[in-house]
């Protein structure tokens, strides 16, 4: 038996295995490598998406928010009006009356009989037709509004503001679920933004 030969062939094999396994390695971190950098790239584009997605959501409640506040200072103008009036009346034409020295008390009387007048049908012709005889009472608590606290009552809270938007605001069930926005706080207003922007429960 030769036996440097055969070490030779033992060596041999032994360097040819060594080889295969660093190839191997090498293949394995290669696609390792690749593998790691592509998800890396996907998830810095769901990163982005995601940033994206909140500040898309952050402009729309912004936006909602600045509508409802507009919305709420209509409503209590028109509030304002109601219960006074007077404040309607036709300066202009008080000014006119005062500068033409027309200060008969007759005048001015029916002068502010006609600018309330005025006032109550731009309101009548702004409402839903009332059905006759009707007796409108606005409740007699301030404007309901619901934060999501586990302390508050929705059942009560939908109650009441559906009370006080047909008494105050002439709203029909359309117009309430349209504005519901306005009477909405804290974490339930953010809750009624996500599901506005993402039309799905958040």
């Amino acid at each position: 038996m030769d036996v440097p030969n055969e070490m030779m062939n033992v060596q041999e094999k032994m360097i040819n295995q060594i080889e295969t396994i660093q190839k191997r390695t090498e293949e394995l971190q290669a696609t390792t490598t690749s593998k790691l950098e592509e998800k890396q790239q996907q998830w810095e584009q769901l990163t982005n998406n995601i940033r994206d997605m909140r500040t898309e959501m952050k402009k729309n409640c912004e936006a909602l928010e600045r509508r409802a506040l507009r919305k709420n200072d209509q409503n209590q103008l028109m509030e304002e009006n109601v219960s006074t009036p007077h404040t309607q009346l036709n300066s202009s034409t008080i000014n006119e009356s005062f500068d033409n020295g027309q200060s008969d008390h007759h005048n001015i009387t029916e002068q502010r009989q006609q600018a309330e007048n005025n006032a109550r049908q731009m309101l009548l012709n702004e409402r839903p037709a009332q059905t006759a005889h009707t007796i409108i009472i606005p409740p007699s608590s301030s404007i309901p509004t619901f934060s999501g606290s586990t302390l508050e009552s929705p059942r009560q809270f939908l109650i009441r503001v559906k009370e006080y938007a047909e008494t105050i605001n002439y709203w029909n069930d359309q117009l309430l679920l349209n504005g519901i926005s306005q009477f909405l706080r804290g974490t339930a207003l953010e809750w009624y933004c996500q599901l506005r922007v993402s039309n799905r429960r958040p």
